[in-house]
């Protein structure tokens, strides 16, 4: 990501969702570009992480004076953040404040960390950045990432939206720690036959972040960022599981995996619409000792009652595991010169330090 450096050296940016699992990478990209970065957090725990380069400020998204201050004299504007704690309407509003104050500021560009999930045809179709987004009902989020697409793309700043794939990698909580994590406390189980998963692993997706940041021309566009090649799930698991040096990695029938209730069928009802329990919980744990310290906390629980059990896939997960689709990045290719820099190798080779910290 050299080259992008001397095209953001002293740019004015601001990154929401910088303590997230993407945004501090995003960060610490900009930060060795030399950009002047400011980043927005709900509370200030996250801050020292970052480095003293960084200017954080402590606000919501929700807050239409937050807003104005954090994006006064931006140049570009890089939207990551989306609150799981919150219900899907909340984080639209939210996005709706943010975008407001960037619109009446008049000077930023918007890059906006979407999702594939968008698309009628995720997660087994073929799709482009032209694929129709106008099935009903799907979960609360994937409605809210269509909307914030629909007023991102309304607005009358230069937009880039990014919609990545299946983001794994060190902090990744579903598709790297969260399989790690059960690969030692048992295994997972497959379904057989498998499909492929569409990966892009996390340092790609913030490559084409600052590719979207620097493109000349910026219009109202709309990115798939995918990796290099889609793998297999056991290819992936099974790469975790020889780095920590435990875990076994299983088939079974997918006839007897299969759930009831096909993940993407959810009905459209507004009762979906509120956080769980455990999302309730976490935002309280995390207050209260901080973000680190509750997610070992978590850790340490799940791994004593997962203690000898193989993880079998949950509706959402079996629906991707069984999944043979295909969304390469080529408008990302062409338009953004978007050059996916890890395979499956080399993303399991980046990620071997972490995993043995967590096995340790």
């Amino acid at each position: 990501m050299s080259d992008l450096g001397a095209d953001l050296r002293g740019r004015k940016v601001l990154v929401t969702g910088a303590t997230g699992f993407i945004g501090r990478r995003l960060v610490a990209a900009l930060v060795a570009a030399n950009a002047t970065v400011t980043a927005l957090g709900r509370i200030r725990q996250g801050a020292v992480a970052l480095g003293p380069q960084v200017r954080f400020l402590t606000g919501s998204l929700s807050d239409p004076d937050s807003m104005a201050t954090a994006v006064a004299g931006q140049d570009v504007i890089f939207n990551l953040a989306y609150d799981f704690r919150q219900s899907a309407a909340a984080n639209v509003a939210a996005f709706e404040t943010l975008l407001r104050a960037a619109e009446a500021e008049g000077r930023a560009r918007l890059i906006h960390t979407s999702s594939i999930v968008v698309y009628d045809a995720w997660p087994g179709g073929a799709l482009t950045e032209a694929s129709l987004m106008a099935r009903p009902g799907g979960s609360p989020y994937r409605r809210a990432k269509i909307a914030i697409e629909a007023r991102a793309m309304a607005s009358r700043l230069p937009v880039a939206i990014l919609q990545p794939t299946i983001v794994w990698g060190p902090g990744s909580s579903l598709w790297t720690d969260g399989f790690a994590e059960a690969l030692l406390a048992g295994g997972v189980v497959i379904p057989d036959p498998e499909g492929i998963c569409q990966g892009v692993y996390v340092e790609d997706v913030v490559q084409a972040c600052l590719r979207a940041a620097t493109l000349p021309d910026l219009g109202h566009e709309r990115f798939i960022i995918n990796g290099a090649e889609p793998f297999a799930w056991s290819a992936l698991i099974g790469g975790y599981s020889t780095i920590l040096g435990r875990g076994t990695v299983s088939f079974a029938p997918a006839a007897t995996l299969a759930p009831a209730v096909a993940h993407g069928d959810a009905p459209d009802d507004p009762a979906l619409d509120r956080p769980s329990l455990a999302a309730r919980i976490s935002a309280l744990g995390r207050r209260a000792i901080g973000h680190q310290r509750f997610e070992a906390l978590v850790r340490a629980l799940r791994r004593r009652l997962s203690r000898g059990k193989a993880m079998r896939p949950d509706a959402h997960l079996f629906e991707l595991m069984v999944a043979r689709g295909d969304c390469p990045p080529d408008l990302a290719r062409t338009r953004l010169g978007y050059r996916p820099g890890y395979d499956l190798n080399a993303g399991l080779a980046a990620c071997r330090d972490h995993l043995r910290r967590l096995a340790g």
